[in-house]
C-alpha cells in the first residue's frame, strides 16, 4: 500500500516537531487528526514510524532514511511553487523574437530596456531578419512572436498592430529637395530613386504610390533595408523612400527626412504563431512595445 502525499507531509511534520502536537501546529490541523493519520501511515508503510523516548517521538531508523528523502522532495515542491509564482507574475522565463532590422534597431531596444527594469530574470533573444524570414520563423512556431512591417504575405497566424505611421523621403541635406515641407512621386521622378523590390512591403507601398500618381517607378539603386537606403542617400546616391521607424530614437546624421504626400501608411505588427496564443510574457512585452511607440510619437495602428 502506497503512502499518499498528505501522509508523507504528516510524517515529515511530526519528525521535524518531535511530537503530535507540534506536527499539528505545523500543518494547522487538530492533534486527534494527526494521531489518526499516523496510525494509517504506519499501516500503509508496514513498519513502525516513531518511538517515544523521553516524552518525544523519535523517528525509527527506517523513518530516518525516509525523512532525508522527504526533505529533498518537499524542498523541490517549494522550488516549484516559487517558480509557479514567478511565472504567474511574469518575472522569469524566456522570450524569442524575430524582427525586421528597422524594428529591431529602433523600436525593440526601448521596449527591452523598459521590460528588463521590471523583469531582470527574463532572458530575451532578438533575431533580426527580413520580413519573409520573420514570417517563416513565426509560421514554423520557431519563435514566441515576430515583428514585421505590413503588408504581410503568406502569413498563417494572427497579427496585431503595434503602431503605424507614414513613409518618408530621405535625402542628403544638400539635395534640392531637402528644404521641402513635403514631396510626392512627381517631385521624386527627376532624381535617382533608391528603393525596394516590389516583393517587399516598402517596395509594394512605394510602387502603389507612384502608380496612383500615374507615374512609373524607376529604381536606380535597389536595397532591402532602410539603413542601407539611408546610407546611400547620405552619400548623395539619390533619394530614398523609407519606413518612418528608422532613426526615430536617434535621427540619422547627414539625412534630411521629408514627409511623403499623399501619405502612405505602414504598420508595425506583432505576429502570433498559428494556433498558439501569445504567452503572458509576450503580451506584457507587446505593452512595452506600444508604450515605446507612443513615446516616439507614433500612433496605434
Amino acid at each position: 500500500m502506497s503512502l499518499t502525499f498528505r501522509q508523507l507531509e504528516i510524517i515529515r511534520a511530526v519528525g521535524r516537531a518531535g511530537s503530535v502536537t507540534g506536527g499539528a501546529a505545523i500543518l494547522g490541523i487538530s492533534q486527534p487528526a494527526i494521531s489518526v493519520a499516523l496510525r494509517d501511515c504506519k499501516a500503509a508503510a508496514g513498519f513502525p514510524l516513531f518511538v517515544r523516548r523521553q516524552g518525544r517521538l523519535q523517528p525509527t531508523s527506517e523513518t530516518g532514511i525516509l525523512l532525508a528523502d522527504l526533505d529533498r522532495v518537499f524542498d523541490g515542491v517549494d522550488r516549484i511553487n516559487r517558480l509557479v509564482e514567478d511565472l504567474a507574475t511574469a518575472t522569469i522565463g524566456t522570450l524569442h523574437v524575430a524582427a525586421t532590422p528597422t524594428l529591431a534597431d529602433n523600436l525593440v531596444p526601448l521596449a527591452v530596456a523598459a521590460f528588463g527594469r521590471e523583469r531582470a530574470n527574463v532572458r530575451i533573444t532578438v533575431q533580426a531578419m527580413d520580413n519573409f524570414a520573420v514570417v517563416r520563423q513565426v509560421n514554423g512556431s520557431l519563435v514566441d512572436f515576430g515583428l514585421a512591417l505590413s503588408p504581410l504575405t503568406r502569413f498563417e497566424g494572427g497579427a496585431q498592430d503595434v503602431c503605424a505611421s507614414e513613409l518618408i523621403c530621405a535625402v542628403h541635406p544638400g539635395h534640392p529637395l531637402a528644404g521641402r515641407r513635403s514631396v510626392g512621386p512627381a517631385d521624386l521622378e527627376p532624381f535617382r530613386l533608391i528603393s525596394f523590390s516590389r516583393s517587399l512591403p516598402l517596395g509594394a507601398l512605394v510602387e502603389e504610390s507612384f502608380r496612383a500618381a500615374g507615374l512609373r517607378r524607376r529604381i536606380a539603386v535597389e536595397v532591402n533595408q532602410s539603413s542601407v537606403a539611408c546610407a546611400m542617400a547620405r552619400a548623395g546616391a539619390g533619394v530614398a523612400v523609407i519606413d518612418p521607424f528608422w532613426g526615430l530614437g536617434s535621427p540619422e546624421p547627414g539625412i534630411a527626412r521629408i514627409p511623403l504626400r499623399p501619405p502612405v501608411e505602414i504598420r508595425a505588427q506583432i505576429l502570433e504563431p498559428p494556433g498558439r496564443p501569445l504567452s503572458r510574457l509576450s503580451r506584457l512585452f507587446l505593452d512595452e512595445l506600444r508604450a515605446a511607440a507612443r513615446a516616439l510619437g507614433l500612433r496605434r495602428g
